[in-house]
């Protein structure tokens, strides 16, 4: 036993010497900066590269076997110019003695300083850095049996202090300054800490901030796949130039499996987090040395839209409605790239609209659109700005926007798809059943064909925006059928003064600049059919009797309106043309039982005034006889002011001095047919009958008798004996005239 322990201590005691020698002696006998060329050669012929070593090799021997190094340069392969890919201000490695006895490799600490890296990959894929991934005749794979290579490979530490990093991506460049880096107990197979971070400056994304990130990595032997469980990658920085750069807070975190010989990474437990946003899914990243495509589920948690804008620096639009886009939320199915969205299996909930469906754009400078999207219900008008300065908010919203438009918001995309929504509501109309695809080519956006149901009638539609010139312009047709009109147009202006079935067309051209240039600048045709109705609001026959009663104390009398009066109609008809935001028509026609009606006159859209005139003339059996006389007669209403609440009067004098001189032409043309048709002897034989035709005549005007009376006497004067027909003749025509003006400037009638 004494001798073995004699032998131990003797053992131990060369070693120590030898290790003292060699501390002593081995920086003396071997100068490493003789073999700067061998070294140099070898990587060459192993890589083709260039290696420079400028400053002085120095030894370090005790407690591990290490070098230090300074000014060193690895070139780039050929054809990525003469640039260095790799310099190093400062770099030092150590390996541990005693374990190289049993061929165990572990490196004490690696370390570099003031390390500056140029990555560049080409057009065509190729990089200045994929021949340096293979494995070659140095590779660190543990043999087993009777080999004598490398059983084991360990790393004690790696740290890079003040590195920078230049990505020449084809024509971008992206720039890292200030890299560290910190690794500990690097053992492949078995897992180790990482942690670093950098700056980064982007210029043409004008983002910059600082990044940080870590994980538990562990390897493979064969050192091509690695996993990196507890990923965690921030960036606080902002973005925009610096007076109105926004503040960026970006959190990804997840647990990574990265595949170097399949050129991909797995993602799984994928957290990314930007202000209140939250998507979360799992997500497989290919071509990761190319151009990544990223392929998963996702899911995107509820947030509020306009909150996360603000937080953007984005200009958050004004809503008629205060909670539109302040909820959404989404689930999908993701293929993407860097230019490229392909949503697919989309469920998406947007306040209180559910959308289903697919979306894929293609190219997002230029988006191309393919997208199939079914949504059961959406108000567009609480998406709109407040309507401001109209006489009735649903009716402005029809033709409002409330801001300016350019043509630049119907370009720069292609493509198209189909919409279908269960109900929709739009400039306060409700439509269910809605189906409309659209198309773009880029300077036109086409809806066509449209097709819903509206109040239990047919709307078939075609709508074109052409965007080719300085101005949007709109191009719109518009059919509907069997459309309920009460209903139709409560919502549309707020009140409803039809009631019946309806067929409606509508053909307009119009600027969609802005509210005022669509209205302004509206021009078209309309057209409307309504059957078995009532005008809700008037009762024409009553309205006329109550102002034919109030004859003789005003001319005209306005009429109250009431929901409680209506006139029926059987049919009611109406065509116009529009111009310049003013549509005129002057072809109305409404057959009722007891009145027939005509209209013509104006309809300014654009400042939502009325001056129309409405001629109703009674035709049925009257059961007011106070109204009887007026049969027959046109009788005029006048409509004027706002268009949605207007005056209404009826002008019983202007019927009444209509009716008065009909019936004097009636009995002109009897007694000039008279006079000039038989001879003296007749004459003198009916002179009864005209003397008591012009007594009647005297009763009716309430002047002829003086009229007579006058000519008489100037006949009498002269000496000339008075002609009985031309006394009569003068007598109706001169003091029927008289009467009326007399009784137009009393303003009525007894």
């Amino acid at each position: 036993m004494k001798k073995l322990l004699k032998w131990i201590l003797a053992i131990v005691g060369i070693v120590a010497v030898l290790l003292a020698v060699a501390t002593i002696v081995l920086p003396m006998v071997i100068d490493p900066n003789n073999y700067k060329d061998q070294i140099a050669a070898a990587v060459s012929a192993k890589t083709g590269r260039n290696l420079t070593i400028g400053g002085e090799i120095k030894w370090s021997v005790f407690p591990s076997i290490g070098l230090e190094l300074s000014d060193v340069s690895l070139g780039n392969p050929g054809g990525f110019g003469d640039q260095p890919m790799l310099d190093i201000g400062e770099a030092g490695i150590t390996v541990k003695f005693l374990p190289l006895l049993k061929r165990q490799v572990e490196i004490g600490e690696v370390s570099m300083s003031d390390v500056s890296i140029n990555l560049s990959r080409k057009a065509d894929g190729e990089t200045n850095w994929q021949d340096l991934g293979g494995a070659g005749k140095g590779s660190t794979t543990a043999t087993t049996g009777s080999d004598r290579g490398v059983e084991s490979f360990s790393i004690s530490g790696i740290e890079i202090t003040n590195a920078r990093v230049t990505f020449d991506d084809v024509d971008q460049t992206t720039e890292l300054h200030e890299f560290d880096l910190k690794a500990s107990n690097i053992e492949l197979g078995q897992p180790f800490n990482l942690q670093g971070g950098f700056s980064m400056n982007l210029p043409t994304s004008q983002l910059a901030g600082e990044v940080r990130f870590g994980g538990l990595v562990q390897t493979e032997a064969t050192g091509k796949r690695f996993g990196i469980s507890g990923l965690k990658l921030a960036f606080d920085g902002k973005q925009g130039e610096a007076g109105d750069a926004v503040t960026l807070a970006v959190n990804v975190s997840a647990n990574a499996d990265i595949d170097l010989a399949k050129d991909q990474a797995i993602l799984t437990d994928f957290i990314l987090r930007l202000h209140e946003l939250s998507v979360t899914g799992d997500l497989t990243v290919s071509a990761l040395s190319a151009e990544p495509k990223f392929a998963g589920q996702l899911k995107v948690a509820e947030f509020n839209p306009k909150t996360l804008m603000k937080a953007l620096g984005m200009e958050v639009p004004v809503t008629s409605d205060a909670k539109a886009l302040t909820r959404l939320r989404a689930d999908m199915t993701l293929a993407a790239t860097s230019d490229s969205a392909d949503m697919q299996n989309l469920s998406m909930a947007l306040d209180q609209s559910t959308v289903q469906g697919h979306l894929k754009l293609v190219n997002f400078d230029n988006p191309q659109l393919a997208f199939d999207l079914q949504l059961d219900k959406l108000n567009l008008d609480e998406y709109l700005p407040p309507d401001e300065g109209t006489a009735n908010g649903s009716a402005a919203g029809a033709g409002s926007s409330g801001s300016d438009l350019s043509v630049e918001t119907f370009r720069g995309f292609t493509g198209g798809g189909n919409f279908r929504i269960a109900q929709l509501v739009a400039a306060g109309l409700t439509a269910t059943d809605v189906s409309m695809q659209m198309s773009s080519d880029g300077k036109s956006v086409r809806l066509a064909p449209i097709n819903a149901k509206f109040h239990g009638g047919q709307h078939e539609g075609d709508i074109t925006i052409d965007a080719s010139g300085t101005r949007p312009l709109l191009t719109a047709n518009h059919g509907l059928s069997g459309v309920q009109t009460e209903g139709l147009l409560t919502e549309l202006t707020g009140s409803a003064r039809l009631r019946g079935t309806g067929d409606f067309y509508l053909q307009i051209k119009t600027d969609l600049s802005n509210p005022q240039t669509v209205m302004r600048n509206l021009s078209g045709d309309i057209g409307m059919n309504i059957t078995n109705g009532e005008i809700i609001g008037i009762d024409v026959t009553a309205t006329i009797a109550a102002v034919k009663s109030a004859l003789g104390k005003q001319a005209e009398l306005v009429s109250e309106s009431s929901e409680e009066q209506t006139t029926e109609f059987a049919e009611l008809t109406m065509s116009g043309v529009i111009e310049n935001g003013i549509l005129s028509s002057d072809d109305l026609l409404l057959l009722s039982p007891l009145l027939r009606a005509t209209g013509e006159g104006q309809f300014n859209l654009a400042d939502e005034t009325i001056d129309y005139v409405l001629k109703p003339v009674l035709t049925g059996e009257l059961a007011d006889e106070n109204i009887a006389e007026l049969k027959g007669l046109p009788i005029p209403v006048k409509l004027t002011g706002k268009l949605y609440d207007p005056d209404i009067r009826v002008d019983i004098v202007a019927a009444l001095a209509a009716s008065q001189k009909d019936k004097i032409n009636q009995k002109k043309d009897k007694l000039i047919k008279k006079l000039l048709g038989e001879d003296r002897d007749a004459k003198d034989a009916d002179a009864k009958d005209a003397d008591a035709t012009n007594a009647d005549a005297t009763d009716t005007t309430d002047a002829t008798d003086a009229t007579g009376a006058t000519d008489a006497a100037k006949a009498g004067d002269s000496g000339e004996k008075a002609d009985p027909a031309k006394t009569l003749l003068e007598g109706l025509l001169g003091g029927k005239k008289d009467s009326v003006e007399e009784k137009a400037d009393d303003g009525g009638a007894d």
